[in-house]
């Protein structure tokens, strides 16, 4: 196997990160007028006041200027440093002039994975008071956080860990018993969805033995149950109407593709039309005679695939000749 060679790969960022002067940072844009506003920019600021910058910014060299940065990633953390006063900030340096990285690539905390992390700094001694100011949330909701995973079982929390589930979800989970845990969480995995009416659709649907206190529960989330399955009903009944809807625009965008490509078809066997694509528009001519292939084979394939049944015929075929009762 052959060795990467020294300068296969091309280094992301200069070899140090630097701190720089704030005025010496500029944004392509500017910032929205509701970003400041926003629960993760508060969260930021949050974050940055009570134990200070933790996610350097990333930024660029501006091609011309050697002491002017433009802002990669980071604006929101640099409007937080400005209102709380601070004038520098750390920077790592990037080779190439593009954003998309750093944008759109960002792997989210999932709620397991915070409620694990909330719980392994509170294991660690670190004040509940202090991850909430660090966080820029309430001191319950840390707790809330923290015991997100209590009643789940390991086996469904590690299927679940870097699931985006919301935290209602492990709620409706925790008044099932461990293996039905593990059979709705399977069960949510399989279908992709992680929502808290789903899951709580799988709790009605399980025996009463399998749950958390058993028939007592049941009989307390009755009515619950009875609005959960009302609830189902409705949504049910709205997928069918838009599949029924969308079945029939594709339907009728089918019979226009269809009739186009006969309409085709009957162009090109004219020998006049065809020779004139050709001289004329060549291009047009190798497409639509694509296109007439294309339909030959798929009208072939439909006749050659089996019979059919007996309440249907082709266009213009008599009906079969029925002999008298004798």
């Amino acid at each position: 196997m052959n060795k990467l060679s020294a300068n296969s790969l091309k280094v992301a960022f200069e070899s140090q990160p630097v701190v720089l002067d704030l005025n010496a940072l500029e944004s392509p844009r500017p910032l929205p007028t509701t970003a400041t506003s926003s629960t993760k920019f508060l969260q930021i600021l949050a974050s940055v006041a009570t134990i200070g910058l933790v996610e350097p910014v990333i930024v660029v060299r501006v091609e011309g200027n050697g002491d002017r940065f433009r802002v990669l990633d980071g604006r929101l953390r640099i409007e937080a440093l400005r209102r709380l006063g601070v004038n520098e900030a750390l920077c790592l340096i990037a080779t190439d002039d593009e954003a998309y990285t750093y944008n759109k690539h960002i792997s989210r905390l999932t709620s397991a994975q915070d409620a694990r992390m909330i719980a392994k700094a509170i294991e660690h001694g670190v004040p509940r008071e202090r991850i909430a100011s660090v966080l820029g949330i309430e001191v319950t909701t840390v707790k809330r956080r923290a015991s997100l995973l209590d009643g789940i079982s390991d086996e469904a929390a590690a299927l679940l860990a870097d699931k985006a589930c919301p935290a209602t979800t492990f709620k409706a989970l925790k008044l099932m018993k461990p293996p039905r845990q593990i059979e709705a969480v399977e069960l949510m995995c399989g279908q992709g969805n992680f929502t808290s009416a789903f899951a709580r659709a799988i709790v009605a649907a399980t025996p009463p033995e399998q749950l958390v206190g058993g028939a007592g529960v049941r009989g307390k989330r009755g009515k619950e149950v009875s609005e959960q399955l009302s609830h189902l009903e409705r949504e049910l009944a709205m997928l069918q109407t838009t599949v029924a809807q969308t079945d029939e625009r594709c339907g009728i965008e089918h019979l226009h593709l269809t009739v186009s490509a006969a309409y085709i078809a009957a162009l090109l066997r004219n020998e006049r039309v065809a020779r004139w694509l050709n001289d004329h528009y060549p291009d047009f001519a190798t497409q639509f005679q694509t296109l007439s292939q294309e339909a030959r084979d798929a009208r072939s394939a439909s006749d050659s695939s089996g019979p059919r049944s007996k309440n249907f015929r082709r266009i213009g075929e008599k009906p079969p000749s029925t002999a008298a009762p004798g």
